[in-house]
């Protein structure tokens, strides 16, 4: 008996799909192992554990999130290289877990490379390490068993695609189960082994129930209208690449060798689906003309909006000369006083920044679109190979500090300043036969030192640069478009990042707030934002350039970022231009060449598209994304502009 008794696997209350895909794991290891999802308290590493019981001679190693590489993959032997003066692999938890089974408690938290890694050695079936003057490679035959709450993060596509099959488990909402639950919680928790006798019929059941299924899989046929069925439930999900056939076919031997037959029938491959295909399911490509089925009274509406902006546009010469802009010392003072208020924790007293708020008579205020949702925002910056010492909860970065993630060490630069070890001992310990021992047990030289090189995650600096012009309001597109803004703003408070705002319309651009860390007052800058008269995108584009080009030089801890949202309808010249789409081109190269990471949403959605936004994102070297597109998307996926 067990000293710390397993909650057995009977005794978890519904649930019966995730025991299913947990018995087909067990069967077969060609299914591709499971990733179980749900939120907290829904049993997932409950049931998980549970499947000790059933493993006969297999062993249960688990993965621990704070593993490193060496540990993983394995090293050179310590001992033997100081006793021999030889260099020897020491094998790793990989190694270790062949023919067994691997699980992973909250794989979302672990780093991706690694995550990564593993799923696909054990695909290819082998390991090879490099590393210490080792060169060894060993067989990887797994089951990978892990689980994931999507509060804490997802996990990207090409990750879960690596994972045969995937249960997404929810809490049960009937009384009767929930109460039934309670009971036995408390009872296991009184006395784990009485309640452990309670349920040895139906564990010895199971037990033979997956011995005989293994036994018999191997002589469990497929044909070629099982192969054929499989192909087309794939094509109909749209799944890439073929992975999906493949777990799909093994996960339904697997269920008929449970069902204790040796062929495989539709409804296998059925019950498959239901584990295999969720999680690579995608949706159907659109049509590049999907959007030319509007309604035509829409399109008409919108021409004539835009005529009347036009008209509008022309009248503004009569207009009142509006009041005048701040002076840069004003404008230098309320950076001032902003930069005393991010010190402040209570936002809410803060100020908004003086703007130039009077409204002229084409010009009008939307309202926030509350309801729009966006796709989380996943940043890649590259190997940043630049030490930062920021703080927040966004991007990974190197960091010089003796905080964050021990992830590897490396060769000695200077001097040590956070001495790796680990790796120095591995590094000195083929060559202690060959030293004197002066009295130690290891005789370190300096070229054997390492440094450690950590890991932590920092924030960034996002800019809006918000497309205000008229063309914006058409068909209170505007609502929208602050929709997303406002959604990306609550992410960036979370994420710890810093912001500003610049609105460019009518005539030339302005900064509604320079650089922040006052998510709130940004929102209050946005909610009172006018839309009305021109597009000067290239004075937009200048702005935003030379605002993130000072931020840099001010703070070069927090990568800037820049977020253009514009319908790319440019009608506004800069002076000495005469074409205002190619003044903004010209701008776009310029910020492409500085290596400004940016994005452009695309608001355009008229019938007859001009394509202006995405021709200012090529130019920008930026991510590119349809607001359209945007709310029906998984993933907002924004890569570091490398420059020119």
């Amino acid at each position: 008996m067990l000293n710390y008794p397993i909650y057995p696997l009977p005794a978890v209350v519904g649930h019966e799909d995730c025991k299913q895909a947990l018995l087909i794991a067990l069967v077969n290891r060609k299914a591709g192992g499971l990733l179980i999802g749900g939120r907290k308290g829904t049993a997932k590493s409950v049931l998980a554990r549970s499947i000790q019981d059933f493993l006969c001679e297999r062993k249960f190693i688990t993965l621990p999130l704070n593993v490193t590489e060496d540990m993983l993959f394995g090293s050179i032997d310590i001992e033997y290289a100081v006793s021999m003066g030889e260099r020897r692999f020491s094998p790793g938890l990989l190694a270790r877990a062949t023919d067994n089974i691997l699980y992973i408690d909250e794989a979302n938290l672990l780093r991706p490379e690694l995550l990564t890694a593993v799923l696909d050695s054990n695909s290819a079936g082998f390991n090879q390490v490099e590393r210490d003057g080792i060169s060894f490679r060993h067989d990887v035959r797994t089951t990978v068993l892990a689980t994931m709450n999507p509060d804490e993060g997802t996990l990207p596509g090409h990750i879960l695609d690596r994972f045969g099959m995937y249960v997404d488990m929810q809490s049960l909402d009937e009384e009767s189960e929930r109460i039934l639950i309670m009971k036995r919680v408390l009872e296991y928790g009184r006395d784990g082994h009485a309640f452990r006798k309670k349920f040895t019929e139906e564990i010895d059941e199971l037990q033979n129930k997956i011995s005989r299924a293994q036994s018999l899989l191997p002589s469990v046929e497929l044909s070629d209208a099982m192969l054929m069925l499989a192909a087309t439930m794939c094509t109909a999900a749209y799944c890439a690449g073929h992975r999906a056939e493949i777990y799909l076919l093994e996960a339904a031997k697997a269920i008929a060798a449970l069902a204790g037959r040796s062929y495989v029938l539709p409804k296998d491959v059925e019950e498959a689906a239901i584990y295999v295909l969720p999680h690579r399911m995608r949706k159907p490509p659109e049509p590049e003309q999907g959007e030319e089925e509007q309604d035509e009274n829409e399109e008409s509406q919108d021409n004539e909006t835009e005529e009347n902006d036009e008209e509008q546009n022309d009248a503004e010469e009569n207009l009142p000369p509006p009041p005048p802009q701040l002076e840069q010392d004003d404008n230098e003072d309320c950076k001032d006083d902003d930069e005393e208020d991010e010190s402040d924790e209570d936002d809410e007293q803060e100020e908004i920044p003086p703007q130039n708020n009077q409204l002229a008579p084409e010009e009008q205020i939307f309202d926030i679109d509350r309801n729009f949702k966006l796709p989380k925002m996943l940043i890649d910056m590259g190997k940043d190979q630049k030490p930062r010492r920021g703080s927040g909860k966004r991007s990974v970065t190197r960091t010089d500090l003796k905080q964050g993630r021990y992830v590897r060490a490396e060769l000695l630069v200077s001097e040590v300043t956070d001495l790796a070890f680990d790796a120095t001992i591995r590094a000195a310990a083929p060559y202690q036969r060959m030293r004197e021992a002066n009295g130690c047990a290891l005789n370190i030289k300096k070229e054997d030192l390492r440094q450690k090189v950590r890991e932590k995650r920092i924030g960034n600096t996002f800019l809006f640069a918000v497309d205000a012009s008229g063309s914006m309001g058409a068909r209170e597109r505007m609502r929208a478009v602050k929709g997303a803004i406002f959604y990306m703003l609550q992410e960036a408070y979370q994420k710890r990042d810093r912001v500003g705002m610049l609105a460019f319309r009518r005539k030339q651009a302005e900064v509604l707030l320079p650089i922040s860390r006052s998510v709130d007052l940004a929102q209050k800058c946005l909610a009172k934002l006018p839309t009305g008269g021109k597009t000067p995108l290239a004075d937009g584009l200048a702005l935003s350039l030379q605002i993130l080009l000072q931020q840099t030089k001010y703070d070069a801890e927090l990568e800037p970022i820049l977020i253009l949202v514009t319908d790319g309808r440019a009608n506004a010249t800069q002076e000495g231009e005469k074409d205002p789409v190619e003044s903004a081109v010209k701008i776009a190269e310029k910020i492409n060449k500085a290596g400004i990471t940016s994005v452009v949403i695309d608001t355009e959605a008229d019938f007859i598209k001009l394509g202006v936004a995405k021709k200012i994102a090529k130019a920008m070297g930026a991510n590119y994304f349809s607001l359209q597109k945007l709310s029906r998307d998984n993933l907002i996926h924004i890569v570091k502009n490398m420059g020119v």
